[in-house]
């Protein structure tokens, strides 16, 4: 049966100085002429531009020319107002060109830091051409907008109509406790509250994500609790409970100790403002309440803003992802005081230790590395474990048109071609890495995958 196909999204086409921009439809609300009475703002920082009044709202508009390093001599011709989770900001552009349709096939990322940043990670192709469109994250951009905005003591317009506030309207919150306080979240985010699945932590999750859980056939990035140091109360232990948040195929899990209630909340009783939890990068407001600490609206822009992109992806498209991503390389996996994948296409023999092995001395570091003769050569020997692992083998790889023999403990597994997932990623602040896992009757294994361009690192000796 054949995997159904990702219908394609709208998108409004924009110039940017002379970058020809994408940006998803679902994101804008309007096109408008430059407004007359745009007003700078002291001290504004990053891309903001300076503030304007739409229907009786404050927009902070956003001139990326500038953080594009490109000319801004001259004002822009066109605003395009962008709404995400609530929060307004006006984009600056030159020229507004048309909307088109794009498959997401034709969508490629070509950006893969998680830098808040790079608002261009993505670019699409029409079918047929090989012109790139540019493809801005809006949720990405409006975090930071709102960053920006902040700093210059600016509350940034939310995406309803003025009249509603003046009426008294309410919005729908979930409540939720975490570690003695309360949360709250619009409800239409809040897909399911369930006992936390198994987290896989296999990859090393560190910075805002604690790990990845599975919901209904999809995963669910979950949320580190210390991203909320400084508005909560550390952690006693693991909260129980996941509350999975789902909006625009985004799909992210937040730890909680128990569900309270679903309310509707009157907009005047949400106080904005740029200090104290709200200063917060997560909080948007907070809620008076009757005793206690006021309660907390979670900024879900920002926690969404979190999510890595792939979590996007449909059930069908994991699943057809994941096959896409069956390693058609094989590996043996050796001990060396961790366990590590070898490509099979670099090892050229693995051989006993022998007799006559110089082994690199663990004392100095400016003796040579050890060495071994072999073929009637000698042959460098690099120790892949920390420091004090026994070795047993020496594998022995090409690397740069030379042999390098590399000590292990011992081999552990075969892995055969399309036997595993193989999995890059870059962790918050780290290096790219690359993992592939296995699937047994116990379970999923991972190992990482070593590879020879790491030997210029590599300083661990041996014994």
């Amino acid at each position: 049966m054949t995997a159904p196909v990702a219908a394609a999204q709208d998108y409004v086409r924009v110039r940017i100085g002379s970058l020809q921009v994408g940006i998803a439809s679902s994101s804008v609300r309007q096109a408008l002429a430059r407004p007359a009475g745009v007003l700078p703002v002291p001290g504004a920082t990053g891309a903001l531009a300076g503030v304007f009044s739409h229907q009786g709202q404050v927009i902070p508009l956003i001139d990326l020319r500038p953080w594009l390093r490109m000319a801004a001599d001259t004002p822009c011709a066109y605003v395009l107002l962008l709404a995400t989770d609530g929060i307004l900001a006006g984009l600056a552009v030159d020229a507004v060109s048309s909307a088109q349709k794009i498959h997401p096939e034709h969508i490629e990322q070509v950006y893969h830091d998680d830098e808040p940043d790079h608002f261009f990670r993505y670019v699409a192709r029409s079918a047929g051409d090989d012109e790139l469109l540019n493809l801005l994250e809006p949720q990405r951009l409006m975090l930071r907008a709102q960053a920006w905005t902040r700093t210059a003591g600016i509350q940034a317009g939310g995406d309803v109509p003025p009249d509603l506030a003046r009426t008294g309207a309410s919005i729908s919150l979930a409540l939720f406790e975490l570690a003695g306080r309360v949360l709250a979240l619009p409800s239409t985010l809040v897909a399911e509250v369930l006992p936390c699945p198994p987290m896989d932590t296999v990859f090393g999750w560190n910075g805002p994500l604690a790990g990845v859980a599975g919901w209904r056939g999809r995963q669910v990035y979950v949320l580190n609790g210390a991203v909320f140091s400084g508005a909560l109360p550390a952690l006693p232990a693991p909260p129980p409970l996941l509350a999975v948040l789902e909006r625009d195929g985004l799909c992210l899990g937040l730890r909680i100790d128990k569900t309270l209630a679903v309310r509707d909340i009157a907009c005047s009783e949400l106080l904005h403002a740029t200090d104290g939890p709200c200063s917060h990068p997560l909080v948007a407001a907070t809620i008076t309440a009757e005793s206690g600490p006021p309660q907390l609206l979670l900024d879900d822009a920002a926690l969404l803003a979190l999510c890595p992109q792939t979590s996007r992806d449909t059930r069908e498209q994991v699943q057809t992802l994941a096959q896409d991503r069956r390693s058609s390389d094989a590996y043996i996996v050796c001990d060396a005081g961790e366990e590590l994948a070898l490509p099979m296409a670099a090892i050229v023999t693995i051989l006993p230790l022998p007799a006559d092995m110089q082994a690199p001395s663990p004392d100095d570091p400016a003796a040579p590395p050890g060495s071994v003769t072999w073929q009637g050569r000698t042959l460098p020997l690099i120790a892949l474990g920390p420091q004090g692992a026994p070795t047993a083998r020496i594998v022995v790889i090409e690397h740069a048109a030379r042999p390098v023999g590399l000590l292990v403990r011992n081999l552990v597994t075969l892995v055969p071609a399309y036997a595993a997932t193989k999995t890059s990623f870059s962790q918050f602040g780290g290096q790219a890495q690359t993992m592939i896992t296995l699937d047994s009757a116990q379970g999923k294994t991972s190992y990482r995958v070593w590879q020879p361009e790491e030997l210029a690192g590599i300083t661990s000796p041996a014994h």
